[in-house]
């Protein structure tokens, strides 16, 4: 798989038959996985190549920063799993003036100009684009088809009469609904880091555990989560419950979160160790952070934690 930093690059390297994706596809959910599927159904049988274009960071970086969303995951991570999903190549193009500027009815031209083997777009059924977002799917399918370019339009998906979307997944991940997240993805909610030292506080109170230093623009409530853990080097994936938070009963005045995550089997500590990549997979949310009175006390409600998780992945 190709990655791209410009429409112009791409287009002049390539002169197969080009089904385009469009959109942000921040999070890569359900939805936006239809419109990719559409968009490699149409490349097959053209004998071409799908590709997804779309941003480095949301538009509203640039056209009102103030109010950016928080991204659901960063431009690596997301090209990473737009070639999961089976994506050729992909096309980041930083959204600035010149785009911005680019009227909804010189939008195929304007693709087709740097792009002269293009074939196709494959557009969710909320696509907008062009100067102050007037365009819309219909006028791209209009526009686009006028100029013998196919247009697929598919529809959103929907879940419990709600259209998914990242601005939802957003909203529930924040409040902890983890599960729902899930379901809106398609897949686990997954998060990857470098494991570093910690203080090893977990380990004085019979709890070890692996931490890392995990920032996300769009996070998870601060609490207790089961899931899995994957050392990325070695395959092995452990069952585990990690807290995301602040550690208010152990530290005081923290700068940042940081997720702990404590395995619930025995494992091989030397294969893992400090400075290597996991990626944890969240299933459940259990209880929100809490400071807790007592050292005694949290080792308590850490041991009732633990069996809880044990319990929730037994029939997972």
């Amino acid at each position: 798989m190709g990655v791209f930093s410009s429409i112009e690059q791409f287009g002049s390297r390539f002169k197969e038959p080009v089904n385009l994706a469009l959109g942000m596809f921040d999070g890569v959910h359900i939805g936006h996985q239809q419109v990719l599927k559409a968009s490699q159904n149409h490349a097959r049988k053209i004998n071409g190549i799908s590709v997804a274009f779309t941003f480095p960071l949301h538009p509203a970086t640039f056209l009102r920063p103030e109010n950016a969303p928080p991204l659901l995951m960063n431009a690596e991570q997301k090209a990473k799993m737009l070639h999961a999903y089976g994506m050729d190549h992909v096309i980041f193009r930083s959204f600035d003036h010149e785009l911005s500027q680019v009227e909804s009815d010189d939008f195929v031209v304007f693709i087709k100009e740097r792009i002269p083997s293009i074939a196709g777009f494959s557009v969710g059924e909320n696509f907008r684009f062009g100067k102050d977002r007037r365009g819309d799917a219909s006028l791209l399918k209009h526009n686009g088809e006028k100029m013998g370019i196919r247009v697929e339009v598919v529809d959103s998906k929907n879940i419990d009469g709600t259209t998914v979307s990242s601005s939802r997944i957003r909203e529930e991940l924040t409040v902890g609904n983890i599960e729902n997240v899930n379901h809106m993805l398609g897949r686990s909610y997954n998060i990857y880091g470098v494991v570093s030292s910690g203080k090893k506080i977990g380990r004085q109170i019979g709890f070890p555990t692996m931490n890392l230093e995990w920032n996300p623009e769009a996070a998870p409530a601060f609490g207790v989560y089961v899931g899995w853990v994957k050392h990325l080097n070695e395959s092995i994936q452990l069952p585990a419950v990690a807290n995301y938070g602040m550690r208010p009963t152990m530290e005081n005045d923290v700068p940042s979160p940081k997720l702990e995550i404590h395995v619930l089997n025995e494992f091989d500590e030397e294969k893992w160790g400090y400075n290597f990549e996991i990626e944890m997979a969240l299933e459940y949310f259990i209880r929100p952070e809490k400071k807790f009175e007592s050292v005694e006390e949290l080792k308590n409600q850490i041991e009732k934690d633990r069996n809880k998780a044990i319990a929730l992945l037994q029939d997972f």
